[in-house]
């Protein structure tokens, strides 16, 4: 496998929706950046944002358009924005409050975004908000600022199925957990969470920067597990069918 990301690198993150491309953070000057470079190592990376905030990407839009991040200096929570990918490289806030959000995730037909929020207890919820081009008119009035929560009792690192009929999260004890999400115009009906599995995920939830699981298109599950003792391994979940569970 070629390499993409050096020493100094701190996060990996981010395949574009062709393959072709790496989107990462790196802390080479200083703070955390954003680059990308050609998966097949070939090339130089491209710094693609700059700023004096460390940035780690979470999730590039399936058209390929748009790239979401969070973003937080040592003064302030974390806040998501949106980069365009194509054209100008000018940021934009997707949503800013005094709590702080993180690991967004674009919902395969790019209309919603998940992601977690600190609340005032202290603990983490999975939210989902519409999701509206920088630039671009709210079709319907005020559907750019409706939010639905989905998790109940604490969520992080939220993940969508991959045709958007469900979301995938991790709850505070580290059990993966799923939300049957329906869609009826603009709004969004979150059904209740079911526990599927305990996942030993690698960092725990709390507090993680970054996911350290996926879910392939066919449904299976890749999570970077911790045992204990030796190194963490990555597992492959096999077999794992969402619709014959249901």
């Amino acid at each position: 496998m070629a390499a993409v990301a050096g020493d100094d690198d701190r996060t990996a993150v981010g395949w574009s929706p062709d393959g072709t491309h790496i989107v990462f953070s790196s802390n080479r000057t200083g703070i955390g950046d954003l680059y990308q470079k050609l998966a097949t190592g070939a090339g130089s990376e491209e710094r693609i944002l700059t700023s004096d905030q460390t940035k780690i990407p979470s999730s590039w839009s399936a058209d390929g358009r748009f790239l979401i991040y969070y973003s937080a200096d040592q003064r302030a929570e974390a806040d998501l924005w949106v980069v365009p990918m194509l054209g100008g490289r000018a940021p934009s806030v997707f949503l800013k409050t005094p709590f702080g959000e993180a690991v967004g995730a674009f919902s395969p037909d790019g209309r919603w975004v998940a992601y977690q929020q600190a609340n005032e207890s202290g603990g983490s919820e999975i939210y989902v908000r519409p999701f509206v081009p920088p630039g671009a008119a709210d079709t319907a009035a005020g559907v750019a600022g409706s939010q639905w929560q989905v998790s109940t009792a604490g969520g992080f690192l939220p993940v969508w199925q991959p045709d958007g009929k469900e979301l995938y999260y991790v709850n505070p004890a580290g059990a993966m957990m799923a939300a049957p999400i329906r869609v009826v115009g603009t709004t969004l009906e979150p059904g209740a969470p079911t526990m599927l599995f305990p996942t030993r995920i690698v960092g725990g939830a709390v507090g993680q920067a970054g996911r350290n699981y996926d879910v392939a298109p066919d449904g299976r599950f890749l999570i970077n597990t911790e045992l204990d003792s030796a190194a963490a391994p990555i597992t492959l979940i096999q077999n794992w069918t969402p619709s014959a569970a249901r």
